[in-house]
């Protein structure tokens, strides 16, 4: 799944960073590392412990009556969330993009070392013209 910055989770969940961090120390929420070394968190982690993303109910128990500004801050919310799993996709686009490019660069870089692996195999040998008997250093 999707790797989120602690903030984006946060956000995401309706938590604060400090509830992430705390249930990463009593050891219910993992975290990992980030492709920039900061520690991030797996979208189905957050989902494990947390439930389900932070107020996508569009049902509301305490109120039946659904009023224009209500609906217009729900949909506001749903957009909110939608922009921001298409910014996990895209990330998660540009990471596999980055992904392809180095392992083409990889087997390049290996196809290269092949071809000179096989070029001084089968490279013919050079005789070395025998070498005069040194002379010793010690006279006896």
């Amino acid at each position: 799944m999707a790797i989120l910055t602690i903030t984006e989770a946060a956000k995401l969940f309706g938590k604060s960073r400090t509830t992430l961090y705390k249930h990463n120390k009593s050891g219910a929420l993992s975290f990992v590392s980030g492709s920039d070394g900061k520690p991030a968190v797996d979208m189905a982690e957050m989902l494990r412990v947390f439930g389900s993303v932070h107020g996508t109910s569009v049902h509301n128990t305490q109120n039946e009556h659904f009023n224009t500004p209500t609906l217009n801050t729900e949909h506001d919310l749903l957009e909110e969330k939608i922009a921001a799993l298409q910014e996990v996709i895209r990330r998660q686009d540009e990471l596999l993009r980055k992904a392809d490019d180095r392992e083409k660069w990889l087997q390049e870089r290996l196809e290269r070392s092949q071809q000179q692996i096989q070029a001084l195999i089968h490279q013919p040998s050079e005789q070395q013209p025998p070498s005069a008997k040194r002379k010793k250093w010690w006279p006896w």
